[in-house]
C-alpha cells in the first residue's frame, strides 16, 4: 500500500515541533557582489561618486552610492576597486554584422570585450541573422542584449546601400507585406535608408516612405530612418519617425529644426566614426600595432589597412579633403544639436560593408569624437549609456544605468574616462547581467 506523502511545509513543523534543529540560513548577502572604493559614474549624467559602493545581486544592481550611505551585506563577495571607475556597460545603437553567419557570433563577442553589453543591428540581418540576434537576446549565445531591424528598405533602382541586399519593394503594397514579414521574424526596428548614394542619385519615395512607417508602427515596431536631408527630417516626423541615423548634412540645426526635434522627442545616432575611418588607419598606421584593434578587425579589412599602398592612396586621394570637411561639418553639427538639449546616442556604423569600423573599438573611438568635437565627457558618456538605452527600449530601460533595480551590465576601468575619454578603454573587467565574463576568451587571434 502506497504511503500518503507529507507536505514538505508539514514535515518542516513537524520537525521544528520535535525538537529538530533548524537548516541554517545563508548570510544575507550569499550571491552578491559589493564594488568597493571606485568613482562611480552611473549614466545619468549626475556628478561622479568618488570612494563609491556598488552592490549587484540577481543580476540587478540593488544599491549604489557613498560608501556612508551603502552598506556590503553580510556575505557578499567584495571586491577592492579602489582607484577604479566603475561605468554603465556600453550602448551601440548602429551596427551591422555583415559577413558571413558564421562570422556573427565572433563579432558579438568582440563587442562583449570593449564592454559593448547592448546593440542595435540596424538593417542588413537575413532570418538567419535575425535568428542569432534573437538567441543573444535571449542568452542562448555569448553577446550583447541585441535589437535588430532584419532587412531595411531602399529605393528599387539601386538606391543607398547600393549592390546591398536590402528590401527594395517596387509597390506600396508590397512594402507593407514585407514589413508583415519582419513581424513575423519578431524584429524590433524598420530600418529605411532615405538618402542617396553619389552613383544611384535615388531616394526612396515619400509615399513609399510612408508606406513602411504606417505598416510598422501598425505592427508595433519602431521605424528607423537613415537621413541626410532636412526635407526628409520634416516628412519622416510628420510621419512618426523619432529614430534618426547621421546627421542632417544640407543645413545648419536652425531654431525651427530644434524646436521640432524638442516637440517630438527625437533622438539622433551620428555615426561619425564611420566616416572617420575611412582615413583614420592611413593617418594612424600605428594603431594598427594596438593587439585589441588587430583582433577586432575582420581579416579583410586588416590586410587592406596593413598595406602601405592602400593607405598611401587614401591620402593622396584628390577627394579627401571635401571628406575631412564633412567629417568637422557633422561634428559641430552634434555639438549643436547637444547643446540645444537634443539627445544623440552613440551609433558608430560598425561592422559595415567595407569593415572600416571594428566592432567594440568603433563606440569607444565615437566618444573621443565627441569629445574632441566639444562635448563633456560626461555628455559623451551619457550618449553611451542611458540615451541609448531609452532610445531602444522606448523611453523606459532597465539596464544604461547604474541605479538600483536596473541590469547589472557594468564596466570596471582601470583610469579616470572623466580626465581622458580615452581611458573607456582600460578596461579592468566587463560584467553582464550581474556575471563577469571571460574577457581573454572573447577575442579572436590576428
Amino acid at each position: 500500500m502506497r504511503r500518503p506523502t507529507v507536505p514538505i511545509a508539514a514535515l518542516s513543523i513537524a520537525l521544528a515541533a520535535c525538537g529538530a534543529p533548524p537548516e541554517t540560513a545563508p548570510p544575507a548577502g550569499a550571491g552578491a557582489i559589493a564594488l568597493v572604493g571606485a568613482q562611480l559614474i552611473d549614466g545619468t549624467g549626475a556628478d561622479p561618486i568618488p570612494d563609491a559602493v556598488v552592490i549587484v545581486q540577481d543580476g540587478r544592481i540593488t544599491a549604489a552610492g557613498t560608501r556612508a550611505d551603502t552598506g556590503v551585506p553580510a556575505g557578499a563577495d567584495v571586491i577592492d576597486a579602489t582607484g577604479q571607475t566603475v561605468i554603465p556597460g556600453l550602448v551601440e545603437t548602429h551596427a551591422h554584422y555583415n559577413g558571413e553567419t558564421e562570422r556573427v557570433p565572433g563579432q558579438y563577442r568582440t563587442q562583449l570585450y570593449f564592454g559593448v553589453t547592448t546593440s542595435r543591428s540596424i538593417g542588413s540581418d537575413p532570418p538567419d541573422k535575425v535568428a542569432l540576434a534573437l538567441d543573444a537576446r535571449a542568452g542562448r549565445i555569448p553577446g550583447p542584449r541585441m535589437y535588430t531591424a532584419g532587412l531595411g528598405f531602399s529605393h528599387q533602382d539601386n538606391g543607398f546601400p547600393p549592390g546591398r541586399p536590402v528590401n527594395r519593394p517596387e509597390t506600396e503594397e508590397e512594402a507593407r507585406a514585407l514589413v508583415r514579414g519582419l513581424a513575423d521574424e519578431q524584429v524590433h526596428f524598420v530600418k529605411m535608408w532615405v538618402d542617396m548614394a553619389p552613383a544611384a542619385p535615388t531616394r526612396i519615395t515619400p509615399e513609399m516612405r510612408t508606406a513602411v512607417v504606417e505598416e510598422a508602427l501598425a505592427h508595433d515596431l519602431v521605424p528607423v530612418a537613415h537621413i541626410g536631408f532636412a526635407e526628409d527630417f520634416y516628412q519622416l516626423a510628420n510621419l512618426g519617425v523619432r529614430d534618426f541615423l547621421h546627421t542632417v548634412r544640407d543645413t545648419e540645426p536652425d531654431q525651427e529644426f530644434i524646436d521640432r526635434c524638442r516637440e517630438i522627442d527625437c533622438v539622433f545616432s551620428p555615426t561619425l566614426t564611420n566616416i572617420h575611418a575611412g582615413w583614420y588607419w592611413a593617418e594612424h598606421p600605428e594603431a594598427l600595432d594596438d593587439p585589441e584593434v588587430r583582433a577586432a578587425f575582420e581579416p579583410e579589412a586588416l590586410a587592406r589597412w596593413s598595406d602601405p599602398d592602400v593607405r598611401a592612396e587614401v591620402l593622396d586621394d584628390p577627394g579627401l579633403a571635401d571628406r575631412k570637411a564633412r567629417l568637422e561639418n557633422a561634428i559641430t553639427w552634434v555639438k549643436q544639436v547637444a547643446d540645444s538639449g537634443v539627445p544623440v546616442a552613440v551609433g558608430t556604423d560598425s561592422g559595415a560593408s567595407s569593415f572600416n569600423v571594428p566592432m567594440g573599438w568603433g563606440t569607444h573611438h565615437e566618444l573621443e569624437i565627441y569629445v574632441g568635437g566639444g562635448l563633456t565627457p560626461m555628455q559623451a558618456l551619457v550618449a553611451a549609456t542611458r540615451t541609448g538605452a531609452e532610445l531602444l527600449s522606448g523611453g523606459v530601460a532597465d539596464y544604461g544605468t547604474l541605479q538600483p533595480g536596473k541590469m547589472a551590465d557594468l564596466i570596471l576601468l582601470d583610469a579616470d574616462p572623466l580626465a581622458d575619454i580615452t581611458n573607456t578603454r582600460a578596461i579592468a573587467r566587463v560584467m553582464q547581467g550581474g556575471a563577469w565574463l571571460d574577457r581573454p576568451s572573447m577575442l579572436p587571434a590576428r
